[in-house]
């Protein structure tokens, strides 16, 4: 074969591996635990497709939901479905670097929620777990029928021998039957 030929079927050869490598990432949405960006965890923000790193836990139900080019996160819940334990129904990880950049600080968990359309939520519960070391226990606070913003503050405990796992648990309050709510924003401040 010519080099002339060659040459432009190899590099047309390559680019088509790198393209067919590249293609099942495409599109997909975030998951995992959730990081900072390694230089700024003063404000940690999880909106838009990170909403996505939700694990549903126990006999809930999270789903990102898009509208109109937004994502949102529905978590619907039953009454007596879920454990006390924050890590078994809906939560998020919190990766190593957050762990230890909130350990011994005060922490603001702001979350931007409402009531889903149909059975929504009259409250919402969120909780901070550090793991073995202490939790936030479950803070509840009510919903307006619009997105607005809950949040409270909470001292996180200093990390004691091998890291944990750290997780944020948001879940609607379930009074009877089931209920569900919606999730614009979750944002997590460092306090000085």
């Amino acid at each position: 074969m010519r080099d002339k030929l060659f040459f432009p079927l190899a590099a047309l050869l390559a680019a088509a591996m790198v393209l067919l490598a590249i293609q099942p990432g495409v599109g997909r949405l975030p998951t995992g635990a959730v990081a900072g960006d390694g230089m700024n965890y003063d404000r940690i923000v999880i909106e838009g497709p990170y909403l996505n790193k939700v694990i549903a836990g126990g006999d809930a139900r999270a789903q990102l939901i898009r509208e109109g080019g937004n994502y949102y996160l529905y978590i619907e819940a039953a009454a007596d479905a879920l454990s006390a334990a924050p890590e078994l129904g809906p939560h998020f990880r919190l990766a190593a670097d957050i762990e230890t950049q909130f350990s011994g600080r005060k922490a603001r968990v702001t979350v931007r929620a409402r009531p889903a359309d149909v059975r929504g939520a009259e409250d919402i519960e969120v909780n901070y777990s550090a793991g073995r070391v202490g939790e936030s226990g479950w803070q509840v606070m009510p919903l307006q029928p619009g997105f607005s913003d809950v949040s409270f503050d909470y001292d996180v405990p200093l990390i004691q021998g091998e890291q944990g796992v750290d997780v944020l648990g948001i879940r609607p309050v379930v009074p009877d039957k089931s209920r569900a709510l919606v999730i614009e924003r979750i944002v997590l401040q460092r306090l000085p």
